[in-house]
């Protein structure tokens, strides 16, 4: 199913855009040529003349051969003297024209394959992109840093199982640094685990950050939100709805799903969580899960063959300490 109308005319707004700027850039590389060789703009006038005198010999009742031929020997012979003119300032006749952003389907968005025309991948790219603004519209982006987390609100005592908070946030911050500088694809999925206030959604959308800038997608959720979100389209039967909404957490680069847990549970948010896991792992997509449960709530609330797929599939990181929200 397609994404929903004001994505796409978001996103054919955007090549426009890119299409004039490249066009626009051309002219103004062209007018500057102009300026330093006149004989050019002399030159692609003749040209413009030729075009026309060539459309009116096609239209003559008379064979009009002869002066196609003529007309095509002195175009020829102009396009050859605009080669000599460009050499002599180190350039060719391609850096006159449009540098688009996509050469594929010059900022089009449609390109023929197979002898059809298909929507080309810098669209493709363009409306995930917006869906995934759209749905990270009121995130918090630019208070979730990894400079602005602060590791003094983790004891150095050791706790009831012998682990120092300190030193366990410590390896976690450095962790989620590492792993969204280098995030790529290939990354592997990570499941965030441990009690309310200790941090995660805090490091999630630090990630977030800096893979949003690295060019990437990244959809953020929380667990309860999307899931009554997908539940009321499905239900209502606003099919196009749902799936537009399940196809932009399946399209970004990273999904981050918060507060897995905290939803409402029925069958179908059960079966909606191990479809949008289970097929972000097999598209071979990158997921962040995070969770206030335990492996033993974990397996009480979804199915055993959920738990042991995330389990199996995911980077663990073990969040401990107290709740640090109050001392924010």
């Amino acid at each position: 199913m397609p994404y929903s109308n004001d994505v796409y005319v978001q996103a054919k707004d955007k090549l426009a855009e890119r299409r004039m700027s490249a066009v626009r850039a051309a002219e103004h590389r062209r007018e500057q040529l102009y300026d330093r060789a006149p004989r050019l703009r002399e030159i692609d006038r003749e040209l413009a003349q030729i075009g026309i005198d060539t459309a009116k010999a096609v239209l003559k009742k008379d064979d009009p051969s002869f002066s196609m031929r003529q007309l095509a020997e002195r175009s020829l012979a102009l396009q050859s003297e605009i080669d000599s003119i460009l050499d002599q300032f180190g350039m060719k006749s391609e850096d006159l024209e449009p540098k688009y952003f996509c050469e594929r389907c010059q900022d089009t968005g449609y390109i023929e394959q197979n002898n059809r025309t298909v929507v080309c991948d810098c669209m493709k790219k363009l409306m995930s992109d917006i869906a995934c603004e759209k749905l990270n519209a009121n995130l918090p982006l630019e208070s979730c840093t990894f400079e602005s987390f602060k590791l003094d609100y983790y004891s150095d005592k050791p706790d009831a199982s012998g682990a120092v908070p300190f030193n366990r946030m410590s390896n976690i911050l450095n962790y989620c640094r590492n792993y969204a500088d280098t995030f790529s694809m290939k990354s592997r999925s990570l499941l965030m685990r441990g009690a309310t206030g200790l941090g995660k959604t805090h490091l999630s959308l630090a990630i977030a950050n800096e893979v949003i800038r690295k060019g990437m997608s990244v959809v953020y959720v929380s667990a309860p939100d999307i899931l009554t979100k997908l539940e009321r389209e499905h239900f209502a039967h606003q099919y196009t709805d749902e799936e537009n909404t399940f196809r932009s957490l399946m399209d970004c680069d990273l999904l981050i799903v918060d507060d897995l847990g905290t939803e409402f549970v029925t069958t179908f948010t059960v079966s909606t969580v191990y479809n949008i896991f289970n097929s972000r792992i097999l598209s071979g997509k990158p997921i962040i899960m995070s969770t206030n449960l335990t492996l033993n709530e974990l397996l009480s609330t979804y199915s055993q063959r959920f738990v042991s797929r995330m389990m199996g599939s995911c980077d663990r990181l073990e969040f401990i300490g107290e709740d640090i929200r109050p001392r924010h």
